[in-house]
């Protein structure tokens, strides 16, 4: 038995009315898993080798017990981690949004449209994630050595591990899915952040308490990054806020005029070519 499906393991059925409300919840996450697993793994295996290097550079950093090496190898990184980070993002809202088409021809479009934009928010991410290990590892560092660090730090380094992920969750699919500067990026994200609390918040306790099983369970979380890894935790993520930012920006109804444009365009192109006289 294979792990994805085949052409031949389909067959003829009722379907589904066109017109017919998307799931919602658990259901809707094993249609997508069912349905673009594929792509989704795919993509995932890219996204764990654009972060490769800054795993690497990160830990040499740590293993010289050096935060400012630690931040400015996670700078570097970043370089490569955003845009890579950002294909899955793609990959996994144009499932949400139920497109079609090749998952390597979308992807290697979408990685090179969004190269350039996804640099400075690979930088901020893998710079932040970094000190946000930091300060988890070195609170639990000086617990186990047998110094409580007291509760004011404990409740900052929780209250920064929530509030920046709340942040990226909103973040990542303005990346992908509008042009905007970095700045009015990171201002939408805080008004959806407040505006749409709970689902903020439900976004960044899945990001928090998945990222924490792998990073406790390595070297076995390598294998759990290979498998599960960035995949997971983004069409979680993506589906809790999704609704959000459709809402707030338009997504769907703006791709579907910008294809209707793009194939009346294509039209009457092809009329003005019949309609040239033959010599």
């Amino acid at each position: 038995m294979g792990l994805f499906p085949s052409a031949n393991d389909f067959k003829a059925g009722k379907g589904v009315e066109k017109d017919a409300p998307r799931k919602t919840g658990i259901g809707r996450f094993f249609e997508l898993v069912g349905r673009d697993m594929n792509g989704m793994f795919l993509a995932n295996l890219l996204t764990c080798i654009g972060f490769a290097p800054v795993i690497c550079l990160v830990y040499i950093g740590f293993l010289q017990n050096s935060l400012p090496v630690m931040l400015g190898s996670a700078a570097v990184g970043g370089l490569l981690a955003g845009p890579a980070l950002a294909g899955m993002y793609d990959t996994v809202l144009r499932a949400l949004r139920d497109e079609a088409g090749y998952w390597w021809v979308t992807y290697r479009k979408a990685f090179k449209r969004n190269f350039k934009a996804s640099l400075a928010p690979g930088v901020l991410y893998t710079v932040v994630v970094t000190l946000q290990i930091f300060l988890v590892y070195f609170c639990f560092n000086m617990l186990y050595h047998g110094t409580n660090v007291g509760i004011p730090l404990w409740v900052a380094t929780v209250l920064n591990l929530v509030l920046f992920q709340m942040l990226f969750a909103y973040m990542w699919p303005q990346v992908v899915l509008l042009d905007q500067p970095l700045s009015l990026t990171l201002k939408n994200s805080i008004n959806c952040m407040i505006a749409f609390l709970p689902h903020a918040l439900a976004a960044a306790i899945v990001q928090v308490l998945f990222w924490g099983v792998v990073i406790l369970c390595m070297p076995l979380g390598l294998l759990l990054m290979l498998i599960f890894g960035f995949w997971f935790v983004t069409e979680v993520s993506c589906q809790i806020v999704y609704g959000d930012i459709d809402r707030v920006f338009h997504i769907e109804e703006n791709i579907r005029k910008m294809k209707d444009a793009e194939l009346e365009a294509a039209l009457k192109e092809d009329y003005a070519d019949d309609d040239t006289p033959e010599e």
